[in-house]
């Protein structure tokens, strides 16, 4: 009876280390986190929460749940909560060329630290030369500053490498327009209008995100655009 008693109790020691021994990117909650095919946003947002909280995930594996988790806050529009993993991920690895266009990005819908936006940007793009999103998103913060010209250059690159992006259209529409290029700005417009009939109201999203209006996040930064010369 002892000997079985104790081959029992062997066996379940080695079950309990055998199930501590999985790694953490093969549980359910990486998956979630992970965010592939059928998985809502608040799923990858609990599932990576799960991954982080479980203390099991190190190095690239903790840099990559916290990413996966910003990118998921960044779709539910909860842009400081997606910063902050975006700044953990990248104390892990700053050379992640996505997290660092996803917090520019952030910041700049926020309009909030743009020049640390512009150099999120161009450190992404020095790492990934050329990437068109990153292009965009730095376009984007040339508009925030106030540099339409700067901005029109950034998102006639991004629309080379991709075409028929309707938020590129209309954010160098609305830097045509502000430097002075209304037929051109209109005509992108149009066309962003075309490929996405609620285009306005996304830009609108990201003034209401920030607090402020278009204008007022240019006068809040002109001090500070001021610095830079272009």
């Amino acid at each position: 009876m002892l000997r079985w008693a104790l081959c029992i109790s062997v066996a379940a020691a080695a079950c309990v280390q055998g199930a501590a021994a999985e790694p953490v990117t093969s549980s359910r909650a990486w998956t979630n986190c992970e965010g592939k095919a059928g998985v809502w946003t608040d799923l990858r947002v609990s599932g990576c929460t799960a991954v982080l909280s479980s203390g099991e995930a190190k190095g690239a594996d903790l840099a990559k749940a916290h990413y996966y988790r910003g990118n998921a806050l960044l779709a539910k529009r909860e842009y400081l909560k997606a910063i902050d993993d975006y700044d953990a991920a990248l104390a892990i690895a700053p050379d992640d060329a996505n997290a660092l266009h996803e917090r520019c990005w952030s910041r700049a819908v926020l309009a909030i630290q743009l020049e640390d936006a512009l150099s999120d940007c161009n450190e992404a793009l020095r790492i990934r030369p050329n990437d068109g999103e990153t292009l965009g998103g730095r376009g984007f913060v040339y508009l925030r500053l106030g540099f339409y010209r700067t901005a029109i250059l950034d998102y006639d690159a991004a629309l080379d490498r991709k075409p028929d992006t309707a938020e590129f259209l209309y954010a160098r529409g609305t830097a045509k327009i502000r430097a002075g290029e209304v037929e051109g700005g209109n005509a992108d417009m149009a066309a962003a209008r075309a490929l996405e009939p609620d285009i306005a109201q996304t830009f609108a999203t990201y003034d209401e995100a920030g607090g402020t209006t278009f204008w007022g996040a240019i006068a809040a930064y002109w001090g500070a655009a001021m610095k830079w010369i272009y």
